[in-house]
């Protein structure tokens, strides 16, 4: 029978014509094929243009880290072009081969860098991957070296900001773009607030310049950044943070070539207000008003608008998106009235029996019913197999007959055991109520702590969905 191998993909920029996915992806497969393996599509994983430095920049190598710790494992090594290409990071390279090896008993091979059995063969690899890390360091600091030579000399070195787009690479001013920008200083040095604008942006269809809706933190970034008079910023050793006005040491500050937007008046009195602004919105508040720790709703109760959680404002709760300019409604209710709205609709539904009480499948049984759909989909995969073999003629007529008979038998007892998972028994509302009455009593006293009272509702309650017109407090319950 042959194994099953996956593959794992990776280039850093479409420039590198030698590791093109294509060409990785034809010669893996040659290599399973001469080797007796079987490379289902399935098992293709891909990062194109992603560094490897980092697993956690590579959405496809955690996909597929996450399909090989299934059980049963679903394929029994992972082919690779070099080693580079599984990583980057030597540390990260022999954590992540220990764990494949050691809990799913699966290898990484290296189809270009054959390796031979024993202690040397492992030395070897080290070396190997030895040699990519020192690489890949010695390159990141090569081009951080040339971004800062091209910093210095005013030619830009990041994605272009609203306002901007790039040609020939230089920044080339967008009319709409910049009007949107001048629009933000001027409502902002008028007295309107951050949220305030963002409300408004998101209100006349304005986008951000990936697309999405405005909130506080990307209005504050374009109220903070330089670029718009004509300079540009750059710091060696990362990107400043544009929720205060402190700025880096070692921070570049130069004329750039670029049309500026904006004055370098007007952002000089952005600065001097966003400074007041952030004291009185920000670092004046008593850090305890800032810790969303100890309140008997936090994080259960859902905004009837939009569906965004409500939070502790330190006055009391309102809709988080609300908060950040992406809700048009505002939920603010005192958090005493809000817990005392929630305790009578609590009180009242045990006794009337007239609520929502949705299944949570418990883990053990998301755990089984995860084997059961990978067995399924491994007898599927034997049958083709089957089919495959039986039109090569490897197999005979009655042993295709056979196999496909037992695999498909197999398959419907497997079935059946998933259905039965699928499809528990309907709750029982009275037994809940009976069980949680006492519970409601409980949070009438002050035997328990705030964060205690929330840790015995999230034991039972689902979420709530607060309605600001009506003063209603809907539960969803579950078991």
């Amino acid at each position: 029978m042959q194994k099953i191998c996956a593959a794992y993909i990776r280039v850093s920029t479409h420039d590198q014509e030698e590791y093109s996915p294509e060409s990785q992806i034809k010669l893996i497969r040659d290599y399973a094929g001469k080797n007796g393996m079987m490379l289902p599509e399935e098992y293709i994983f891909r990062d194109d243009g992603i560094s490897g430095r980092t697993a956690e920049k590579r959405p496809d190598f955690m996909r597929m880290i996450a399909t090989a710790k299934q059980k049963p494992r679903p394929f029994e090594s992972i082919l690779v072009w070099k080693f580079s290409r599984f990583a980057r990071n030597q540390e990260e390279s022999v954590v992540y081969k220990s764990l494949l090896k050691k809990e799913n008993g699966i290898d990484v091979i290296s189809i270009s860098e054959p390796l031979m059995e024993g202690p040397f063969g492992g030395l070897i690899e080290r070396i190997i991957e030895w040699f990519d890390a020192f690489y890949s360091a010695n390159l990141s600091a090569e081009v951080r070296r040339g971004m800062a030579e091209r910093a210095s000399r005013g030619l830009p070195v990041s994605t272009a900001p609203l306002g901007y787009r790039y040609k020939e690479k230089s920044l080339c001013m967008v009319p709409d773009e910049a009007d949107a920008v001048r629009m933000i200083y001027r409502d902002f040095l008028s007295g309107s607030s951050i949220m305030g604008i963002a409300k408004k942006l998101n209100s006349l269809g304005i986008k951000t310049k990936r697309g999405g809706t405005w909130e506080n933190r990307t209005v504050r970034y374009i109220l903070t950044n330089p670029i718009y008079t004509g300079k540009l910023r750059w710091c060696t050793d990362g990107a400043n943070d544009y929720h205060t006005n402190s700025v880096k040491e070692g921070t570049m500050l130069v004329e750039g070539a670029h049309e500026a937007i904006v004055s370098p008046e007007d952002f000089a009195a952005a600065q001097s207000r966003m400074e007041s602004y952030l004291q009185r919105y920000k670092g004046d508040r008593p850090k305890a008003q800032r810790q969303d720790a100890g309140h008997m709703l936090q994080g259960l109760v859902r905004c009837s608008a939009c569906g965004g959680t409500l939070t502790y404002t330190g006055t009391g709760m309102n809709c988080s998106r609300y908060v950040h300019g992406k809700c048009k409604a505002s939920h603010f209710i005192s958090e005493g009235k809000l817990e005392a709205l929630a305790i009578s609709a609590l009180w009242a539904q045990m006794e009337s029996l007239d609520f929502k009480l949705v299944v949570r499948q418990r883990p053990q049984l998301q755990g089984e019913q995860q084997r059961l759909e990978q067995l399924i989909k491994k007898e599927k995969e034997m049958l083709r197999r089957y089919r495959e073999a039986y039109a090569a003629g490897v197999d005979t007529l009655d042993e295709y007959r056979v196999n496909k008979a037992a695999s498909e038998k197999r398959m419907e007892a497997l079935a059946k055991q998933l259905g039965q998972l699928a499809s528990p028994p309907p709750p029982d509302k009275d037994a809940f109520a009976q069980k949680h009455r006492e519970s409601v009593k409980v949070l009438l006293s002050d035997f328990l702590t705030a964060a205690e009272k929330n840790s015995l509702l999230r034991s039972f309650v689902d979420h709530m969905v607060f309605y600001k017109a009506t003063k209603e407090v809907e539960i969803i319950y579950y078991i």
